[in-house]
């Protein structure tokens, strides 16, 4: 008698995101000379740790059954902020300020829908407005860093190889993925996607937990927020609009359920290092910036109906499997 190993099960739908990244890189190094340099990866691994940082807090939002559509508005609040504190109490204490800033904008967020009980999606939207305000009222000219060293911190690359944007994606990611899988606010996330009710009646405290969630939606939005400041070397009131959608398109192409419950941080990364190799791709080629938001609107779509894509090949795959076994059974019969 055979008995199952005991491990973590691992399939092709685990890492589907991975697979089709992987080909995507063969065929554009076999159809394009840009993608043969190392230069190439470098730099789309730098843009995609950009969005990705920001990513991992998205992944608790969108596992817990909610999202944050403010966090683009988030990175503009904290970006004038920073700029305008490095060059008074210096590029450390800056980003400490910056940091806290976040975490006190995800508290609130979190506050209006935990203790008011209003929607995320109206909450968040109605923030995404307030701190886009706030930023214009902080400074409403373009500030450029005056420090070389924080300019430089996300297009390094250790050894002349990694960058260390990503590196630090890496170490974040660890730490996310250690939160969600080993910690008990994790397995509470979790269980909130799962079943709000269920997560009532095992007695977790749902309001403190989604508080919590956006708490580090904040808090990965402003390390995020950091790393972006560092990459262009200046900031603006205006600066990534449109960020929330590229964020939780690369959250929900990854693999985690819109309606909650389940989701990968690791495949958050990958899928956001997909989008930003779709855009280089297109850049390299020479699309036509129009046809390239539209492919962008595509992928969106695809996005947000990628739950459903996956249930209907599943159930495809069901039936075809229950027709050859009826198939089998006939041809035994006769």
């Amino acid at each position: 008698m055979k008995t199952k190993k005991k491990g973590i099960h691992i399939d092709f739908g685990d890492y589907g995101i991975l697979y089709a990244l992987i080909l995507f890189w063969i065929i554009l190094a076999i159809t394009n000379e840009d993608f043969r340099g190392l230069a190439f990866y470098q730099n789309i691994l730098t843009r995609a740790s950009l969005n990705a940082i920001c990513g991992i807090g998205m992944t608790f939002a969108i596992i817990s059954g909610d999202f944050d559509l403010s966090v683009a508005s988030q990175v503009a609040l904290n970006a004038v902020v920073l700029t305008l504190v490095i060059p008074v109490i210096g590029v450390i204490p800056a980003i400490l300020l910056v940091i806290g800033l976040g975490i006190v904008m995800g508290t609130f967020n979190g506050l209006l829908i935990a203790k008011l009980r209003i929607p995320a999606f109206i909450a968040t939207l109605a923030m995404q407005m307030g701190y886009r305000a706030l930023a214009q009222m902080v400074n409403s000219t373009p500030v450029v860093v005056e420090s070389t060293i924080f300019k430089k911190m996300a297009s390094y690359k250790i050894g002349g190889i990694i960058p260390m944007a990503f590196l630090i994606l890496v170490v974040l990611a660890v730490v996310g993925t250690i939160i969600l899988r080993r910690t008990r606010l994790g397995r509470n996330i979790l269980a909130l996607g799962n079943s709000k009710e269920a997560a009532v009646v095992s007695g977790i405290n749902v309001a403190k937990t989604q508080i919590l969630i956006f708490v580090l939606v904040g808090l990965f939005t402003a390390l995020s927020s950091v790393m972006i400041v560092s990459s262009l070397g200046s900031s603006n009131y205006g600066m990534q609009t449109g960020l929330e959608f590229t964020v939780i398109s690369a959250v929900v192409l990854g693999g985690t359920a819109l309606a909650g419950g389940k989701g990968s941080i690791f495949n958050t990364i990958v899928a956001a290092i997909f989008l930003v190799t779709i855009r280089s791709a297109m850049d390299s080629f020479g699309v036509d910036s129009y046809w390239q938001k539209v492919v962008e609107g595509v992928i969106l779509v695809i996005a947000f109906s990628i739950t459903e894509i996956r249930a209907i090949i599943s159930n495809t795959m069901v039936k075809y499997k229950a027709r050859k076994s009826l198939a089998r059974q006939k041809q035994a019969g006769v």
